[in-house]
């Protein structure tokens, strides 16, 4: 894949350059489930964007996308062994055909930080699934008063 602006790619090629540059070291599982946290945000449109690119793009949300992430300037090569399974994984997700394997997941990390000061008290969410070195979490309800 050829680097270009990303305003010029399709929403599926951004998803899966998304998945891979966040995903690509993990179990098929784990890029899939990337893919349907982005999908949760995209179909329930808040701050953080209303579709592929402004969820994608968001600044701050998908490290790989930040200025100086040294993810950023990367793209998979034409004989990338992760990115078939990337594709795989996405475009299923990117036509709403499966099931969302993350339990409405919009948030995810990666083990080798610890759970995101920035999101607020650990205790506001709850952990819907554990895949390789992934994370994902959706806030828990707001209390009925």
């Amino acid at each position: 894949m050829q680097p270009v602006p990303y305003d010029e790619l399709s929403d599926l090629v951004l998803l899966e350059l998304c998945v891979w540059r966040e995903a690509q070291n993990q179990p098929e599982e784990g890029m899939h489930a990337v893919a349907c946290s982005i999908r949760n945000r995209v179909l329930h449109p808040s701050w953080w964007g209303h579709d592929w690119k402004s969820v994608i793009l968001k600044p701050w949300q998908y490290s790989s996308f930040n200025k100086n992430d040294p993810n950023e300037k990367k793209w998979p090569e034409d004989d990338d062994v992760a990115f078939p399974k990337v594709t795989m994984a996405c475009i299923p997700v990117f036509l709403n055909h499966d099931m969302d394997s993350t339990g409405g997941a919009t948030h995810y990390y990666d083990t080798s930080i610890d759970f995101p000061k920035a999101w607020g008290n650990e205790l506001e969410w709850e952990n819907t699934l554990n895949v390789g070195q992934l994370r994902f979490w959706k806030l828990r309800p707001a209390p009925v008063v």
